[in-house]
């Protein structure tokens, strides 16, 4: 439990500091790239939230995610609103839309619960195509002012991009951090374990379940919107199930439910990995499918339980060898 608390705070507080000192050495292309880290770390951050916490696996979440980004789209596009304002509003938006989709599915459970956001994510692709005033239909989004320039970065696009990325996080790993120790984030972590023990201890799991899902939805919210300004573009494919609904539970999964900051180390990992292997394309995907086996096979809780295995046997490693010395002594 110890070395979950230290890695909880230590491994995004690593991944932050090699970002911030990165930014000045950094070329424009691998800023983007840490750019999206950052930003599909906030989609898994928040999704933890809902999955690791409740044990509810949705795939709804791609749309919610595109609900943000579409909002930000058109309200800085046509309604002239600032991103700041922007981005709240696709936050609340997204959050309402998650909890009107939770008060539904919440009705089902199990695998009829993951088929049925399934189904509110294929829906929701579907509207992204035929609401083509709103969104722009097949052809997207074009021509979504930026993201605002921080002091001293006027000149530097990318890097403000990172860095307002980066802060964003930080806001949602906070939250999450607070809401995991709150009253509702114990009553989550008890419905996950065991729902009809729950319900005996009068435990409100409807209520529990209703504030992970609207809470994860709002910070998937907000990952749309800094991915509509960062990209200037959105379409479609960028939400359906497939690409981001899917993807999601991955960086979760891979990184290890649960932990807030394993769902940090895949993002890392899945975001990376193509880019890194892009000189030898033919074998990425084979490479890239070998690497999931992995840990679906030998680590199954993901590269965040590895760790804690791993630190757990250094430590009663360093007891085996104090106690000796002690013996010897």
């Amino acid at each position: 439990m110890k070395q979950e608390i230290t890695f909880r705070w230590v491994i995004p507080a690593i991944v932050v500091l090699l970002a911030v000192i990165g930014i000045p050495f950094a070329n424009d292309y691998l800023l983007y790239v840490a750019t999206i880290i950052v930003l599909m770390s906030i989609l898994a951050v928040s999704y933890d939230v809902l999955l690791g916490l409740t044990g509810y696996l949705s795939l709804a979440h791609g749309f919610l995610y595109g609900v943000g980004a579409y909002t930000t789209a058109y309200l800085t596009t046509n309604s002239g609103w600032g991103y700041w304002p922007a981005l709240v509003a696709s936050a609340v938006i997204s959050g309402v839309m998650g909890t009107v989709i939770a008060l539904v599915a919440f009705r089902t459970r199990g695998i009829y619960f993951a088929v049925l956001t399934l189904g509110i994510g294929l829906v929701g692709y579907q509207l992204f195509l035929v609401l083509e005033p709103i969104t722009g239909g097949v052809g997207g989004f074009i021509g979504i002012p930026g993201l605002p320039s921080l002091p001293g970065f006027a000149d530097a696009p990318q890097r403000n991009n990172l860095v307002i990325a980066l802060l964003v996080l930080a806001v949602a790993y906070g939250a999450s951090m607070l809401f995991l120790r709150s009253s509702i984030g114990a009553a989550c972590l008890a419905v996950r374990e065991d729902v009809v023990l729950a319900q005996s201890l009068g435990i409100r799991i409807g209520m529990a379940r209703l504030c992970a899902f609207s809470f994860s939805a709002v910070f998937a919210g907000a990952a749309g919107s800094l991915f509509a300004a960062i990209s200037n573009f959105v379409g479609p494919d960028d939400f359906s199930v497939m690409a981001t609904g899917f993807q999601t539970v991955v960086y979760v999964v891979v990184g290890g439910m649960g932990t807030l900051w394993g769902p940090v180390l895949g993002a890392v990992l899945i975001v990376a990995l193509p880019e890194i292997l892009r000189g030898a394309s033919t074998y990425a995907v084979f490479i890239y499918g070998l690497i999931l086996l992995f840990f679906i096979l030998f680590a199954p809780k993901g590269i965040a339980g590895f760790l804690l295995a791993a630190a757990k046997r250094m430590s009663r490693s360093g007891r085996v060898v104090i106690s000796k010395e002690a013996e010897a002594r």
